[in-house]
């Protein structure tokens, strides 16, 4: 069966029914209309390690504050001379360390 849509025309199938089998009467099948869906409420249950760990990244370092501090004031002031050679070496570490291909 093909079914084309086209602007303008209504939809003419009928709706949804299921149809069950009637342990009673053995073969014989009775017909209902399907029930709405009704919407559920979602929730999330966060495990204690899950807790830990967030809290931990959100703890104050004040060394990280102040190096933070630095980092804006350099990039702003345009002195900010980023090391390429630090940032492909920390690269190619991270790369072994997951099995990337780099690593032999």
């Amino acid at each position: 069966m093909t079914t084309t849509i086209k602007p303008g025309i209504p939809n003419q199938q009928p709706p949804v029914q299921l149809r069950t089998q009637n342990a009673a009467a053995g073969s014989t099948a009775s017909t209902q209309t399907a029930s709405p869906v009704r919407a559920s409420d979602d929730s999330v249950n966060i495990t204690d390690s899950a807790k830990a760990l967030d809290a931990a990244s959100r703890a104050d370092d004040p060394g990280r504050a102040a190096k933070l501090e630095k980092l804006r004031t350099d990039i702003e002031s345009g002195t900010y001379k980023p090391d390429s050679q630090a940032i492909a070496s920390k690269f190619l570490s991270m790369e072994s360390q997951i099995g990337g291909a780099g690593s032999a």
